[in-house]
């Protein structure tokens, strides 16, 4: 385990206040360790979609940092997750993506499990152990925590941690853009790919809209739109050049949150006539939202440490770390039961044209990602930070009756630098108290 001092010194790698960050921290495999113990294993993390548990028996295998974990529907209801890995010999008693069953048994010695992770079954338990072996003492790990939030499940490993609604706090109210559109369920399947890059380059995608008219360009001109109906060549074109001559003219905001969440909100110039907007046009939902979601044409957000909310395309995406140059994304997406059909079939197929594994723009960001990690191995040049200065001292932090507190301005790097001072945040702290007490805050008035 890392001490208090070695985690004080890796966090000074960030430099909040002149928006510089150590190129070590994304390859080091000492400071990914610490990650995984300082984060993964303390942060709430998204597990899935209450909607791929309808029934009793239901489960589906999936990761928290490193440690596979099952998420399980027991006999009475409840959702339980314990870590997928036998107390005999380690190894995994279920190997299928998801599924249904009464227990899970180990194909190496037979040991068995129930839907709550208890033992309660030893081949020769009598006859080999005498009986001696205590079954209730060699259940499966159970995760400490696990708690919904409007469909979505997370759980956490540290018993300490605030709860669910605390931790997510302002975060709730860019997620609700999404999961109060309608009866939200997910699309059947799970895409999954592997990208060689750091977990964090990708989660620092979710604020940036500095890239997007450079990057996705080519995709542009070939003809890719956006689910809402979005637009022409020549309109992006014409974005493109306004970034370039700096008169950046497309209104939009940023809501920074409690423990390092983020959401980029794009106020609607699209059309509200397209057939995924129909959500818009509905007075309940319109009521619900309020008059600023209702502008907002979508928005990406990322929830600390490594889930990414697309709303645009209504996908929930976890940046799975591998290794300090690996990365696994899980992505799945979400459909209104309710919604008209010409409107489901527009966002499941925006969602695998546009960010699935073969995507216009995911082939564009994971090559940045790529060569982003590579530039950071090197001796020589880990001598120089990269830069995350954009709008420093720029922006002043709103609050009033229409949301939480939030800056009118869409490119910057207000969030790329909210996101690695957290991130310093929890690799300094030595516990949960700490980090209750000293994580940053967005106020009003204050300018970042």
């Amino acid at each position: 385990m890392t001490t208090i001092e070695e985690g004080r010194a890796i966090a000074r790698l960030v430099d909040y206040e002149q928006g510089l960050v150590s190129r070590r921290i994304f390859s080091d495999p000492d400071i990914y360790q610490l990650e995984l113990e300082q984060i993964f294993a303390r942060c709430w993390l998204y597990l899935g979609h209450e909607s791929q548990l309808p029934n009793r028996g239901d489960y589906i295998n999936v990761f928290m940092g490193e440690e596979p974990v099952l998420v399980v529907r027991n006999r009475q209801g409840k959702i339980n997750a314990f870590i997928n890995s036998c107390r005999h010999r380690g190894n995994r008693v279920c190997r299928a993506d998801a599924g249904n069953t009464a227990s899970f048994l180990c194909t190496y010695h037979g040991w068995t499990y129930d839907l709550d992770g208890k033992l309660i079954g030893v081949p020769g338990h009598q006859e080999l152990y005498h009986g001696e072996l205590n079954r209730e003492q060699w259940g499966l790990p159970q995760v400490a925590q696990v708690a919904s939030y409007k469909g979505l499940i997370f759980g956490t490993f540290d018993p300490d941690a605030p709860s669910l609604d605390e931790y997510l706090g302002n975060a709730r109210w860019a997620l609700d853009l999404l999961l109060e559109q309608g009866d939200m369920v997910a699309v059947p399947g799970v895409a999954r790919w592997r990208m060689n890059a750091n977990w964090k380059f990708a989660t620092d995608n979710a604020g940036d809209m500095y890239h997007g008219n450079i990057t996705h360009r080519s995709a542009r001109i070939a003809g890719h739109r956006a689910a809402d109906g979005e637009r022409t060549p020549e309109l992006f074109e014409n974005r493109r050049r306004s970034i370039i001559s700096g008169k950046v003219g497309r209104p939009g905001i940023v809501m920074l949150a409690e423990y390092g969440h983020h959401a980029l909100g794009v106020y609607d110039d699209d059309d509200p006539n397209g057939p995924t907007n129909y959500w818009k046009r509905d007075p309940e939902t319109a009521k619900r939202l309020g008059p600023l979601r209702v502008r907002l044409s979508r928005s990406n957000q990322n929830i600390f440490p490594n889930l990414w909310v697309n709303t645009g395309a209504r996908e929930l995406t976890l940046r799975q770390p591998l290794s300090p140059t690996q990365l696994e994304i899980w992505k799945t997406t979400l459909v209104d039961r309710n919604a008209p059909p010409e409107a489901r079939r527009e966002f499941r197929f925006f969602s695998n044209r546009h960010f699935g594994p073969a995507g216009m723009f995911e082939m564009d960001d994971g090559e940045n990602w790529d060569q982003s990690t590579y530039g950071t191995r090197g001796d020589v040049v880990r001598q120089y930070d990269l830069n995350y200065t954009m709008g420093a001292g720029h922006g002043e932090v709103i609050e009033d009756e229409l949301g939480p507190p939030r800056i009118e301005q869409l490119f910057h790097e207000y969030a790329q630098r909210w996101l690695y001072g957290n991130w310093a945040d929890y690799i300094a702290a030595p516990d949960w108290r700490h980090i209750r007490e000293h994580h940053k805050r967005p106020k009003a008035g204050m300018v970042l």
